[in-house]
């Protein structure tokens, strides 16, 4: 799992060698070399030949079709549209809202205020290097400058930290009863990547192991 494998710089490459755009989504897990270690030689074998580029096709197609801009940046808005935001941001917020008897208001995927956005020029979004530019000229004066203007700081999970301590013991569990009880994955790969500490993929995994084990067995 070391080396061109976990390099996303080789799978850019590949990517574009190929004539397919670089960027497949704002969350992407592993790459296509990675898949491929990781997959079971019955799956690898089945899936011979396809990447997930075949789900992201269709994407494309409707985009070359209909994209009045067809740059880079609105490529990667139509498609995280499309598939980061409901499968992955908007079902975070619906889960931890609804969690406490709250319903969350999302006013920036106003389908009018979308469509707005879509119809400015990337060159003006992006102008000088500056993100978010038109956003933080609309609200200059009425947010303190140091809100608008500090680094961008997210909401991630310590996945690391959790792997390290009781997370590590319950995701080998997990994966190895998941390894005994299905022909899905590789157990040499998969033991090498936790092995090497890559916490966010082993909670990847942890994740399909536990959903094929409420849902499917």
């Amino acid at each position: 799992m070391l080396g061109k494998d976990q390099d996303t710089r080789y799978e850019w490459l590949r990517r574009g060698s190929l004539g397919q755009p670089v960027f497949w989504g704002g969350a992407e897990a592993f790459t296509d070399a990675q898949k491929r270690r990781l997959l079971s030689p019955r799956l690898r074998q089945t899936f011979a030949g396809l990447t997930s580029w075949e789900a992201l096709r269709p994407i494309r197609e409707r985009f070359d079709a209909k994209a009045w801009e067809p740059s880079h940046l609105h490529w990667m808005t139509y498609l995280d549209l499309n598939f980061r935001l409901p499968e992955l941001l908007l079902m975070r917020v619906d889960k931890m809202s609804m969690g406490v008897s709250l319903e969350g208001r999302v006013p920036f995927l106003d389908h009018e205020f979308v469509t707005l956005a879509l119809s400015i020029p990337s060159a003006v979004k992006t102008r000088d290097g500056e993100l978010k530019r038109i956003l933080k000229k609309a609200v200059r004066g009425l947010i303190p400058d140091e809100l608008i203007d500090r680094p961008k700081q997210g909401f991630g999970v310590p996945v690391y930290e959790w792997y390290l301590e009781r997370l590590g013991q319950r995701t080998r569990a997990e994966l190895d009863a998941f390894l005994a009880q299905t022909d899905f994955l590789d157990r040499k790969a998969v033991s090498t990547l936790l092995n090497g500490g890559h916490g966010s993929q082993a909670w990847y995994l942890l994740n399909f192991a536990m959903w094929w084990k409420e849902y499917v067995r």
